[in-house]
């Protein structure tokens, strides 16, 4: 029984790698092979070596079979993956679920800053500039050689995560997550030079692996059914006998029509999630000034009449940075004389993996003042818009705002909102939970921490 196991990769790389002496068998996937046959791990491996480069979209392939890759890595072993033309499932029903993993295409990056530190920082220097593809792997810049509890973004996931490299832009193109004893190692596709990777790591990273086994439970034992046969050659068409073989083309014949349609589904899956979907999600994850134009969408959904992103208001105007939105109950008239004259809300948008700050609720009153005297129109309300805890799943988060805060905020007459809260009166509505115009009349009507009550009939 192997202790080394290519999978999806070719015959001739395995004859390369027996031919220098190394204990290895090789397996395809079943979006490869387009089997059905649950995958078998030789009992003693160590090491596994994934090529993820498939455009099959049969998501349910292999779902149950991350035990066994997670079974590898609890005694101590690697699980290697490299990352080509592939979608999340092809990588996540192995080594199970991964926080905030994205695999968002990616252009070959120009430079790429590897960790300093071995034994992961070889590979970089030696076969940095042979990345062929690479993927964005999660949505925050980090860089090389930073470590994340996973339980910070998910309290049910496990393990440590590393960056290992980053593109020139600063986001993850490769990373490490150690479990139990091992490790799962995510790289990007060499193309052809995979094979040297993949040599480099056997030879300088495998020995490191091979050491006494910790006592963990056995799974299930499995036949071990030589590489070679592929443990399936009777099913192959040359011993069919006349009526299985019909059976067998129309068996692929099914299965291509089923793959066709699946990939139509995910690709309408894909654009309603990319058109309708994440624009509003980034209020959850997002900061800056894209949070800020993810409110503004918001805002706008949730039926304000008139939503002014300030800084491109005053984008010509050489001005400190201030409030970030105007809301506005006129649409037909000039901005410069409805902010004069008619009922303002003036907008705050900040985002924080931490609570929020005094100062933060502090400058509602002190731009609201401000904006009274320079407009001569004491109609105005502040709200801050907070994404705080951002790093944290949203329905997880505490209530960032203390009550000291919300006091002093309700006694200038202003409130604070969440962005999760924002996002589930957008969701309310897209379920026909809610009206717009009530959920308008909350923001108006309540002071202090503003939360929705959906309940409200229609």
């Amino acid at each position: 029984m192997a202790k080394i196991l290519l999978l999806d990769f070719e015959e001739k790389d395995l004859k390369f790698f027996r031919d220098k002496d190394f204990d290895i068998d090789r397996k395809e996937t079943n979006w490869k092979s387009s089997s059905i046959e649950s995958l078998h791990i030789p009992k003693n491996c160590r090491l596994i070596l994934y090529q993820a480069n498939n455009k099959s979209t049969i998501s349910s392939a292999h779902a149950r079979d991350s035990e066994k890759f997670k079974h590898v890595v609890n005694k101590g072993g690697a699980v290697v993956c490299f990352i080509g033309q592939c979608e999340r499932f092809h990588l996540t029903n192995f080594v199970g679920k991964v926080p905030k993993l994205e695999l968002k295409k990616y252009h070959t990056p120009l430079l790429v800053t590897p960790i300093r530190e071995d034994p992961f920082a070889p590979i970089f220097e030696h076969f940095g500039r042979s990345i062929k593809d690479a993927r964005k792997l999660f949505p925050d810049a980090m860089a090389a050689g930073a470590k994340v509890d996973l339980k910070s973004w998910d309290p049910n996931s496990d393990g440590e995560l590393q960056v290992l490299a980053t593109s020139s832009d600063g986001y993850p193109i490769s990373a490490v997550i150690r479990n139990g004893k091992g490790y799962y190692l995510f790289l990007p596709w060499f193309g052809e030079e995979n094979i040297r990777v993949a040599e480099y790591i056997l030879a300088e990273m495998y020995p490191k692996l091979e050491t006494e086994e910790p006592e963990v439970p056995e799974l299930p034992e499995e036949p071990d059914v030589p590489a070679e046969t592929g443990g399936n050659w009777l099913e192959k068409e040359e011993y069919a006998f006349p009526g299985l073989q019909e059976l067998y083309k129309e068996k692929e014949e099914a299965r291509k029509k089923f793959e066709q349609t699946v990939a139509k589904i995910d690709a309408k899956i894909e654009d309603l999630k990319e058109k309708k979907q994440a624009p509003f999600q980034k209020m959850l994850i997002a900061e800056g000034e894209e949070l800020t134009k993810a409110v503004v969408r918001a805002l706008e959904y949730v039926g304000w009449k008139r939503v002014v992103n300030v800084h491109e208001y005053w984008k010509n105007v050489v001005r400190d940075r201030e409030e970030d939105i105007w809301l506005l109950e006129d649409d037909t008239s000039p901005i410069e004389e409805t902010i004069k004259t008619d009922y303002v809300f003036l907008v705050n948008v900040k985002a924080s993996t931490n609570p929020a700050k005094d100062d933060d609720c502090a400058t509602l009153q002190k731009y609201k003042g401000r904006r009274m005297q320079e407009f001569n129109n004491t109609k105005m309300k502040s709200i801050l818009i907070g994404n705080y805890y951002l790093d944290k799943e949203a329905k997880l988060r505490k209530n960032p705002y203390t009550e000291e805060q919300i006091s002093d905020v309700e006694k200038d007459g202003n409130g604070v909102l969440t962005t999760h809260e924002l996002f589930k009166a957008v969701k309310a509505i897209m379920e026909n939970k809610i009206k717009k115009e009530e959920i308008q009349k909350q923001m108006q009507a309540q002071q202090g921490l503003i939360q929705f009550n959906f309940s409200v009939k229609k």
